[in-house]
């Protein structure tokens, strides 16, 4: 059998020294590049030329250095600040107590029977339960191999962790109205959580703690090279007309400019795909087609089930001990969206401020962490967009807006019209005993009089005529 066991720590091992090597040659690269820019363009071509090729050019010079030491030190900034917010607070989701608990087992295992047939193992999320804790997927149901990790039991689905998810309004679901349980941590899974590889070249994963910051140093990254390929093609096309011969330098600069920028504008391309759209880099692979189940509050439980046409779930669950609930009891409907709708797309602008900040300095500079990063809010994880509210609507749970709106505005019409009428009422007496010889009331009251004595004498029914005020049996 291969040695496929080792495939995964191999792995791990590759990507450690990867992320120690690389940041070296790029340091190298960028401190080569720059000795190119400053001191052979800046300084020997724009400031100091030989006598004998053209005039020295000291604004020219001095603007091609300030313009590169300005965008390297936005470009190293951000490496920094990206590096460290790896390093310090990467944004894990840590492990489940089950997940030691069967890991220390496992090794145990492992030590009474070090002669045993290692298993194969097929890598990725897909792959089948084969006794190796990478070949696991998320909500694929619990494995039942003694070397994988277990879902917990009914007495633990009611335990205190759950209600970082029906302690809010909206969170993922699956169809039985519980969170996706992740096998390899023996967790809970949070909203839009997923498994990815370390990246290289920064040193980890790229988090929503980093992605900002990601972002960021592509993007400086991109501009300084263009910039870099605009200074040399232009010292390039003067030099060619000097001397017959092409500098080498300025050759291996070019080269490298023009690798490192194709690189980082298509990272900029694509993370500012991502900041429009509100997805991350596994979303993105079935946008068009990924169909959300969502388990959203009922502010209002219906009485009947069968009143309704969806599934609800309630929460706390009920628990393997006679122990009272110490939450309140909340019904949430288990919805599903159309296919490739995106519940938490706020709209292009919304969507780039949730990552990258409500000014413009916060996406120039990196000084702040995203705002999506900060998951204090009461009604999800992520702030949620439209899709959520058609969904609320469709389900019955909220009014549309135009009927709210209608609504709201016949209330205050109603509103205004009573008070106009209360006034009228309360400002007719105060006109009246303005009058004079008695006003409009004394001559109500002779009229009320004399119906009175007309109606006691004939003993018929009166009716009064507006045009002649006459009285009619």
């Amino acid at each position: 059998m291969a040695p496929s066991t080792k495939t995964g720590f191999n792995q791990k091992v590759a990507n450690r020294v990867t992320a120690q090597v690389i940041p070296v040659v790029l340091a190298a690269i960028v401190g080569y590049i720059t000795w190119v820019v400053v001191v052979l363009v800046g300084v020997d071509y724009f400031i100091r030329p030989p006598s004998s090729r053209h005039k020295p050019r000291h604004g020219a010079g001095i603007a091609v250095i300030t313009a590169y030491c300005t965008l390297l030190l936005l470009m190293s900034t951000t490496y920094l600040r990206l590096v460290c917010t790896i390093i310090i607070n990467p944004g894990y989701v840590p492990r489940g107590p089950q997940w030691y608990d069967q890991h220390e087992k496992r090794n145990k295992e492992k030590s009474l029977d070090t002669n045993r047939e290692k298993p194969s193992v097929i890598e990725g999320e897909n792959a089948p339960n084969n006794g190796n804790l990478r070949g696991f997927a998320y909500g694929n149901g619990p494995p039942t191999s003694t070397y994988e990790m277990t879902r917990p039991m009914a007495a633990d689905d009611a335990s205190p962790d759950l209600l970082a998810f029906h302690g809010r309004d909206v969170f993922i679901c699956e169809g039985n109205g519980k969170p996706i349980w992740c096998s390899y941590c023996s967790n809970w899974k949070p909203d839009r959580a997923h498994h990815c590889r370390e990246v290289g070249r920064v040193g980890g994963v790229v988090s929503e703690t980093s992605f900002k910051f990601f972002v960021q140093f592509v993007a400086w990254a991109a501009i300084l090279c263009i910039f870099t390929l605009i200074v040399l093609a232009i010292v390039i096309s003067e030099h060619k007309k000097e001397v017959a011969t092409l500098n080498f330098h300025y050759i291996i600069t070019i080269s490298l400019a023009s690798l490192f920028g194709l690189f980082t504008v298509g990272m900029t391309g694509s993370s500012l795909q991502f900041l429009i759209l509100n997805t991350t880099t596994i979303e993105n692979l079935s946008r068009h087609s990924k169909v959300w189940l969502l388990a959203i509050h009922i502010a209002r439980p219906p009485s009947s089930p069968s009143a309704i046409g969806f599934s609800t779930i309630s929460y706390p669950l009920p628990s393997a001990t006679a122990q009272q609930p110490t939450t309140p009891l909340k019904t949430f409907a288990i919805l599903h969206s159309m296919p490739g709708e995106n519940p938490w797309d706020l709209g292009p602008m919304k969507n780039v401020k949730s990552v990258m900040g409500e000014h413009v300095y916060d996406w120039i500079l990196p000084l702040k962490h995203s705002p999506c990063s900060n998951h204090d809010r009461a009604d999800s994880h992520f702030a949620l967009g439209p899709v959520v509210e058609r969904m609320r609507i469709e389900a019955g749970l909220a009014s549309p807006p135009d009927a709210v709106s209608s609504a709201t505005t016949a209330d205050r019409r109603r509103h205004r019209r009573s008070r106009r009428d209360g006034g009228s009422r309360r400002q007719r007496p105060s006109r009246s005993q303005g009058g004079h010889h008695g006003g409009w009331r004394a001559e109500r009251e002779m009229q009320q009089s004399s119906r009175h004595s007309v109606g006691d004498d004939s003993g018929a029914v009166l009716s009064e005529d507006a045009n002649s005020n006459s009285v009619v049996s």
